[in-house]
């Protein structure tokens, strides 16, 4: 080995001996990733029962959420993202602060039907080095609609009818009461499922609480219903002179809201004599 050589290799023993710093060119870790230890959503729940009126209601609120980096961890960016319940990107967007410490508001805009548990991503990048990622926290958010069931009461109708004279008709008028305590505009419909005797189904039939003023299907003729928007739901129905005699029809009532929730389910049964 030339001197020369033996020189240069005595060097660079010395300079690593002695911890001597070479230029980085880009080949050597120049510091570790930033660190997210902390992180916070705020609220914890969102109750929208009372936020809107229809299940396409809009509910625009606000979150709040804040996290916090490992002090030695200085010159980082704070990002968030906000996923809905299948897991799809709702918002995302960067945070301010300083000391670690980091804040963003922002607005929360859903319907009223999109309930479930929405995740929110934190993660924290070293300014100028996209590839440098902190680790990722997950705080949750969960969206509920403390919905109240419609309830029947007050069923109306004949026990038993009489098949009318050829050419007659005999009306026979039913009427049911519907509540929900979270008001009478969340009840979607009252419907009247009409069984023969072997359980098949006749019809399933809508009933109404219209005031009588419409002509109502399928029986082309108004409901019979006295007040409407009250409550009380009506359905007449006509009998013809050429109806089986000596038989009966069970009938079922059930209500619907607007978030598909089903009421109790009354059932009646008349005979056609």
């Amino acid at each position: 080995m030339s001197i020369r050589m033996k020189n240069l290799t005595c060097v660079l023993i010395l300079c690593f001996a002695a911890g001597c710093k070479l230029t980085d060119k880009g080949l050597l870790d120049t510091g570790a990733p930033p660190f997210i230890r902390l992180a916070a959503a705020s609220p914890l729940v969102i109750d929208v029962t009372t936020l809107g009126s229809l299940p396409t209601s809009p509910i625009d609120t606000m979150i709040v959420l804040s996290a916090s980096i490992d002090p030695g961890a200085a010159g980082a960016i704070v990002n968030y993202t906000v996923l809905d319940p299948a897991g799809n990107i709702l918002l995302s967007g960067n945070m301010t602060g300083s000391a670690g410490q980091f804040t963003a508001s922002t607005p929360f805009n859903i319907q009223k039907e999109d309930v479930g548990t929405y995740s929110v991503q934190f993660q924290a990048v070293a300014i100028g080095e996209p590839q440098s990622l902190s680790n990722t926290l997950t705080r949750t958010i969960t969206v509920k609609n403390t919905n109240h069931y419609p309830v029947l009461s007050n069923l109306f109708m004949p026990d038993t009818v009489k098949v009318p004279p050829p050419g007659d008709t005999t009306f026979v008028r039913i009427t049911v009461a519907a509540a929900d305590s979270d008001g009478l505009q969340d009840i979607k419909s009252v419907t009247l499922t009409s069984y023969r005797p072997d359980k098949s189904v006749v019809g399933i039939y809508p009933m109404y609480d219209d005031g009588g003023f419409n002509v109502v299907s399928p029986f082309s003729l108004k409901s019979g219903d006295a007040i409407a928007g009250d409550g009380t739901y009506t359905l007449t129905i006509p009998l013809l002179s050429s109806t089986t005699g000596n038989t009966y029809r069970d009938f079922s009532f059930v209500a619907t809201d607007r978030s598909g929730a089903s009421s109790n389910v009354l059932t009646k049964r008349i005979y056609i004599q």
